[in-house]
């Protein structure tokens, strides 16, 4: 949490007691300055063995997106660590995703 506050100051925790929790924020398209509103969840039961997942609104482009609305990424080179990961790094995950699709859909 202390990384979520230090680096993403503009996302803030939430929780749905029993069965999620995460942080909700902003991130700015840099190609057309679009906000998108970002919402990193995991399943309180399941976290941290299971990464938690992206969602986004809106999307910037319908190619890499899961039928239940999170975002489909692919980690080259490494698998999701519940010793070592955070909730931070799916933030970057987003961060470089709004990075590399706004303004391409």
């Amino acid at each position: 949490m202390k990384l979520m506050k230090n680096v993403f100051a503009d996302f803030e925790p939430f929780a749905e007691p029993g069965r999620w929790a995460g942080f909700r924020g902003w991130l700015r398209g840099k190609r057309t300055g679009r906000a998108y509103e970002v919402v990193i969840k995991a399943s309180i039961a399941k976290y941290p063995n299971q990464e938690p997942a992206v969602y986004m609104n809106p999307h910037p482009e319908r190619h890499h997106w899961i039928g239940d609305g999170r975002l489909c990424y692919l980690r080259r080179g490494h698998v999701w660590n519940p010793a070592e990961d955070t909730f931070a790094q799916a933030v970057i995950i987003a961060a470089k995703y709004v990075d590399e699709f706004d303004g391409r859909g």
